[in-house]
């Protein structure tokens, strides 16, 4: 099982389902001809992405060459010129020598048992629970090669630290961290996004050689071809800017017809950078600049991607962004920012997420051009999130304790049952308002009255306030004896609130399209 070599990737093309070498892949991403990956889940897609996205940029530096548009022999030589003395061996998915490498398994160096076997690429991979998606553990019970790589991959390059000897990437914001990928795409097909990505990557790497994070520019590309005893390190300086990491030690072994994965206890990470902060000079994440101390790794929050989150990518506002999150010169769009992430607890997944905005053709210029009428578009956007939090806050939140209390004349806002029920109505609210803020936003023309477009957007945020209420009040359990006055408080309370000075007074001579039921 030789990825330079044997047929282990299924994909779609044209002509139907295929299976090619990862040269060939290569070189069919550069010509269009792969329309989908078969067998790969969608929280290891961007992994990949970029996986092939290194891979392709390391081989073109090394021969000199810009263009990603090349033949599979052009792409193996590169691929076994990365991997060095080593040679074919570090493309092979099974080695059993383990004094040598395997794709993406380092050479242990000595004999030690592992701490554990595992039998499915779903158990390997990074994702250790499911809560807002389809996938579930040991789901491939009879996988497919190419499964196990995606699993591979995924686990190698986007790992945080699990537990006691399962150590985390060097791209992220410590171990407890996540990998947010985040990437201006003009070209939504498997490889018109990856040739894309190619071109800007290589523009990327001479900003990360000038700055001073002590890179070889001729450094190591394939950090698995190097023995790991689970305590070496290595630093930047030993590296190419390109690198391409794993984080956990393990290997594959055959046992009769089936794959099986040998993981092995690491007390170090791989690569010693942990006082960056996760600041390598990966272009896909976004640098935190907002806070005291240090510039870090953006970290997603367990909320996930939030539409501030987006706004703030979208405007770089305190994010320090790459030309990953930018066109090139020349391109005219229509543009898509593309986010995804996987949002880890303690030992936990709390949830994959993905999000994306599509800036037309005409807006392009206002975006990445600079200038006053941007910045004043980013202070709208600003006030657009503040308006949604006094919406909820101080608005819709009042409005349902009242409610559940049955319209008492102080509300208590510890009360755990309230807060519970408040959390369920609370995340309705901001899916909703979250759903057409970037609509609004992108809707608001070059020259724009302020005001008019601030009760717009309020027009926006009450629709939803409103149908939110008109929910609870459906569905909200409330004192039998006081339903009526728990229904009259919550009117009383929203609209008191709404007009309130320093929330919505603004909206008084408005028709905010008031419900008959509220």
């Amino acid at each position: 099982m030789n990825l330079l070599h044997d047929p282990l990737f299924r994909v779609l093309t044209d002509d139907g389902r295929e299976e090619i070498s990862l040269p060939e892949l290569l070189e069919a991403l550069g010509t269009d001809r792969v329309h989908q990956l078969v067998g790969i889940q969608r929280h290891q897609a961007d992994a990949f992405h970029v996986f092939l996205t290194y891979l392709a940029g390391a081989v073109l530096v090394r021969n000199g060459d810009t263009a990603p548009v090349q033949t599979a022999d052009y792409w193996r030589a590169g691929l076994i010129g990365l991997s060095g003395p080593t040679g074919e061996c570090a493309w092979e998915l099974v080695v059993e020598d383990g004094n040598k490498p395997a794709f993406m398994q380092p050479p242990l160096k000595k004999a030690v048992r592992p701490s554990a076997e595992i039998l499915t690429p779903d158990k390997l991979d990074l994702l250790q629970t499911a809560k807002n998606h389809d996938i579930k553990q040991n789901r491939a019970q009879r996988p497919f090669v190419d499964e196990w790589i995606y699993a591979l991959i995924s686990l190698q390059t986007m790992s945080g630290f699990m537990g006691q000897g399962n150590q985390g990437i060097s791209r992220m914001n410590s171990g407890f961290g996540n990998r947010p990928i985040v990437e201006l795409v003009r070209d939504r097909s498997l490889g018109g996004r990856w040739r894309d990505a190619v071109r800007r990557l290589l523009l990327h790497r001479q900003d990360v050689l000038e700055q001073p994070f002590g890179f070889d520019p001729n450094g190591l590309v394939l950090i698995w071809t190097e023995p790991w005893d689970g305590e070496e390190q290595f630093t930047l300086a030993d590296l190419d800017p390109f690198y391409i990491e794993i984080c956990r030690r393990i290997r594959f072994v055959r046992r009769g017809d089936e794959l099986i994965a040998q993981t092995y206890s690491a007390k170090k990470t791989r690569i010693a950078a942990k006082e960056l902060n996760g600041v390598v000079g990966d272009p896909w994440l976004p640098v935190e600049l907002a806070g005291r101390g240090d510039p870090k790794a953006l970290t997603v929050s367990p909320n996930g991607l939030t539409a501030e989150l987006m706004r703030r990518i979208l405007f770089g506002d305190e994010l320090g962004l790459s030309k990953l999150q930018a066109p090139l010169s020349g391109w005219s769009g229509p543009f898509w920012l593309t986010a995804s992430v996987l949002v880890r607890g303690q030992g936990t997944t709390d949830g994959f997420y993905e999000w994306e905005i599509m800036i037309p053709r005409e807006r392009v210029k206002l975006f990445f051009g600079g200038g006053d009428a941007r910045d004043s578009l980013a202070d709208l956007s600003r006030l657009g999130i503040a308006y949604a939090g006094t919406m909820q806050n101080r608005v819709l939140k009042p409005a349902i304790f009242a409610l559940l209390q049955g319209g008492p004349s102080q509300l208590k806002y510890d009360d755990d049952t309230s807060q519970s029920w408040w959390s369920v109505f609370a995340r309705k609210f901001e899916r909703r308002w979250s759903q057409d803020y970037f609509a609004w936003l992108l809707s608001v023309p070059d020259r724009f009255d302020k005001d008019a477009e601030e009760r717009r957007w309020a027009q926006i945020l009450t629709k939803h306030a409103l149908s939110v209420l008109e929910e609870a009040e459906k569905a909200l359990p409330s004192h039998t004896g006081r339903r009526y006055r728990g229904i009259t408080a919550l009117r009383n309370r929203f609209w008191s609130g709404f007009y309130a000075e320093g929330n919505f007074g603004f909206m008084r001579r408005e028709s905010v399209g008031t419900s008959s039921s509220i």
